[in-house]
């Protein structure tokens, strides 16, 4: 089995909005966890060991390293446990059996779900050499579900990546095996607007229509 040493492993995750609320919240959660890589798979483990790495569609699992705002408020705590379910390619829509993420203890009906894998120039990984090593990313997205009222809270866009001490890209696509690796991720989200939002953004939309049509039609009585 090959080891590599890594530098840093860090998942990005923004969820878009509809620019109509004046101030969107950001809300940041952490994880570390163990992960076994391979061109065609990440087999997630057990952290802090790491083995046994359990091939899709089971799961690993994870500690939060970070919580605030909407994982905070559903009692997501630093320092305890979830799960991550690993990932088969290629590339393209996921129809995973279950969430993608879920927690142990607080914030346990909070559910993150995946629905694409987006395609590198790697199957799905972008891999690309720096002069610390080679870096490898993945790109998920997918949205997050309160499973206590099937709500929808939002969607996001998961950017994670590896840097590999010591090795480069062809060293890491000549293995013949799977590389194990502890990693961390970090995301990023912002709320889906209420649908209070979305009615006063109608009504602005058909107020400003209204107002250009009566200005045509004022100019064209002069």
């Amino acid at each position: 089995m090959k080891y590599a040493t890594i530098v840093g492993f860090a998942g990005a995750v923004c969820l878009g909005l509809v620019p109509v609320a004046a101030s969107a919240t950001n809300i940041q959660l952490g994880i570390n966890g163990n992960a076994q890589a391979s061109l065609s798979s990440i087999d997630f483990g057990q952290y802090p060991n790491g083995p046994p790495y359990t091939p899709a569609p089971g799961y690993g699992t994870f500690e939060v390293s970070l919580a605030s705002g909407i994982f905070l408020a559903n009692g997501v705590t630093t320092g305890e446990f979830g799960m991550i379910q690993s990932l088969n390619g290629p590339a393209g829509p996921l129809t995973l059996p279950s969430a993608f993420i879920t927690f142990d203890t607080g914030g346990s009906n909070l559910q993150l779900w995946a629905t694409k894998l987006d395609a590198g120039n790697h199957g799905f990984y972008t891999l690309f050499d720096t002069p610390l090593g080679a870096v490898g990313s993945i790109d998920v997205q997918g949205y997050v579900l309160d499973t206590t009222t099937d709500k929808k809270l939002g969607d996001f866009n998961m950017v994670a990546s590896a840097t590999f001490a010591g090795e480069t890209v062809a060293e890491l696509l000549a293995s013949p095996t799977p590389i194990d690796t502890p990693f961390s991720a970090t995301f990023t989200f912002t709320a889906v607007p209420e649908p209070a939002t979305w009615v006063m953004m109608l009504v602005g939309v058909g107020a400003m229509g209204f107002s250009l049509r009566s200005g045509r039609r004022t100019r064209s009585l002069a």
